[in-house]
């Protein structure tokens, strides 16, 4: 090999390991910019709540907290301190996921809570009353004796997820487009004889050839009487001619959730079937187009409900309106008949009314909405039918 070709494989070498290294900083930049003002966001609470310490056990909440993804992890956060609690099999990917944090590796008789609250000085710590089994939290409690007080923390911990960041919005948006496209492709494919299980293989197959990492829930497929079960199970029941079918499904992407329904039908749909389909679909678009700033879960939720009551079905329609969509499936903020929460700018959830009807069917139709100062956003857009 020449000198000049030894010095172009130098020269290209060290283009490669500097273009490694920027993707690295400017991935650990962007970490580090992300979850510091969430790390703030929790001292802010804890200031407020008199406690000095926040322990947080919730998998959902570490995530959004710390960007950890392994399975088994705690946060301790203090008004000086940031520790991602973890074991030998998750060190190296704590180190590269959350650099705001210092790693605690866990070993075996070690008294790790005892170690810690008493290194960080802890007297009043926050839990999450939510998440935490009353036999663990019992369990901390006589290993840390030196903690003092332990108060639930449950509702500021979660409150901190509901508005959304721009770049929460960027993931989620690209979410639903995985779970819209998987609906759009496998609902053209759906033929008399087959069944609901292999519909919905076909729509988790689908979503993961998109890039989801997994479903974000088990893929709802009810076919004729079975629409009548929100949460129906799907079966080996085969698709006949003249039947609805309600399907719910989602993708999770980059640790995040899309929710989607929709209810199609095989054949000539019915004259009640019609009925039913418009009934929920206008109570639908009045509850996205009518939905103002400061509006409470509970007006938006009456929006759709009376539509629904005055075409005669008010009692066919259960389950609230919709829910908060994020990191968890169902999160803040509630949609529903009881729901005090305001609805506001920033805030992602769906609007999904239904009405079912034993021994005849259901139907659901489902978006997610991003509020606005100016009112919904609808993110979803996958066919949508009309009859």
């Amino acid at each position: 090999m020449t000198n000049w070709m030894q010095n172009k494989f130098l020269e290209w070498g060290l283009k490669v390991m500097f273009r490694r290294f920027q993707i690295f900083a400017n991935t650990l930049l962007k970490r580090i910019m992300e979850y510091k003002p969430r790390i703030s966001y929790l001292r802010d609470q804890m200031s407020n709540s008199d406690l000095d310490t926040v322990f947080i056990s919730s998998k959902e909440n570490i995530r959004y907290f710390s960007g950890f993804t392994g399975t088994f992890a705690f946060l301790i956060i203090s008004d000086k301190k940031a520790l991602i609690v973890t074991d030998s099999r998750y060190t190296i990917r704590a180190t590269e996921e959350c650099p705001n944090f210092e790693i605690y590796q866990i070993k075996a008789g070690i008294n790790w809570i005892e170690n810690i609250t008493k290194q960080i000085g802890t007297k009043i710590l926050g839990f999450e009353g939510e998440n935490l089994a009353v036999n663990m939290l019992e369990q901390m409690k006589s290993k840390a004796p030196n903690v003092s007080e332990w108060k639930d923390f449950s509702d500021p911990v979660t409150q901190g997820r509901v508005i959304k960041s721009e770049e929460e919005v960027d993931i989620i948006k690209r979410t639903i487009n995985i779970s819209d496209s998987a609906f759009n492709e496998v609902s053209k494919v759906i033929t008399i004889g087959m069944t609901e299980k292999e519909i919905a293989w076909e729509i988790e197959k689908t979503m993961r050839e998109l890039g989801a990492e997994s479903p974000s829930f088990d893929t709802i497929v009810a076919s004729g009487v079975n629409g009548a079960k929100p949460h129906h199970t799907p079966t080996d029941k085969k698709i006949e001619d003249n039947e609805g079918i309600v399907i719910d499904m989602g993708a999770k992407y980059e640790g995040y959730c899309s929710d989607l329904t929709r209810t199609i039908y095989i054949g000539e749909p019915s004259k009640k079937f019609r009925e039913v389909y418009s009934t929920v679909h206008r109570a639908q678009l009045i509850a996205i187009e009518t939905a103002q700033p400061d509006m409470t879960g509970e007006d938006l939720d009456a929006l759709a409900r009376t539509v629904i009551s005055n075409a005669g079905f008010g009692e066919n329609f259960g389950h609230s309106l919709g829910h908060g969509v994020g990191i968890a499936i169902h999160e803040n903020p509630t949609v529903g008949p009881t729901s005090k929460n305001i609805i506001k700018p920033g805030m992602i959830y769906t609007i999904e009314p239904g009405i079912y009807l034993e021994n005849w069917g259901g139907v659901r139709i489902e978006d997610m909405m991003l509020f606005t100062d100016s009112g919904n956003e609808i993110l979803s857009h996958a066919i949508k039918e009309v009859f």
